[in-house]
């Protein structure tokens, strides 16, 4: 009777570790990625009233989201991100899915006009980019300055300048720099 007792508690015992092992097993088998879908949250609604004063809870301006439907336009996504992440204090991963997502303003189209005052191109009306049309959006120093970079062969200088105050890429800024007309330095 000692031996049948002995053999039933190393059965029951097997049994139990098997069945400890397999739970612990089916635990670590790898799971399928939850599909990844963007939810704008609450604080970064496109609706705030048509006030460049007003802010709205997180910190994006109409004048801002202005400014971002000209960057993603202009396919410009880093510094669109960097942008919105100055703006709203989010972090890198949640301002990159937000401007992975982003759809550029149609609620208020004069607010990126009115953003884009001093921008070679607008969200709303592209214009075709010469360098007369440029120069007269940009502010007189810095027009004055860049006529002064082209006039003493500071290509680059000038390219960079051209890039800063307008958000132009490298390629655009490199053409209009190229045709600038010397005839404007002083």
């Amino acid at each position: 009777m000692d031996a049948v007792l002995w053999i039933i508690a190393i059965v029951v015992g097997l049994i139990v570790v098997v069945a400890i092992l397999a739970v612990a097993l089916r635990g670590m088998r790898p799971k399928l990625p939850e599909p990844q879908v963007f939810t704008p949250s609450p604080t970064t609604a496109r609706t705030a009233p048509a006030s460049s004063a007003s802010a709205s809870v997180s910190g994006l301006t109409p004048t801002v989201i202005a400014e971002i439907d000209r960057l993603v336009s202009a396919g410009q996504k880093i510094h669109a991100i960097k942008l919105y992440r100055d703006h709203s204090g989010v972090g890198l991963k949640e301002a990159k899915d937000r401007i992975e997502h982003w759809s550029v303003s149609t609620t208020a189209p004069h607010l990126a006009a009115v953003s884009n005052a001093t921008a070679t191109r607008s969200s709303i009306t592209p214009t075709a980019m010469t360098p007369s049309s440029v120069r007269a959006s940009l502010a007189p120093s810095v027009a004055t300055e860049i006529d002064r970079m082209v006039a003493g062969d500071s290509a680059i200088a000038a390219i960079k300048a051209l890039r800063q105050h307008t958000g132009l890429g490298l390629k655009e800024s490199k053409e209009l720099i190229e045709a600038w007309p010397r005839t404007h330095a002083s």
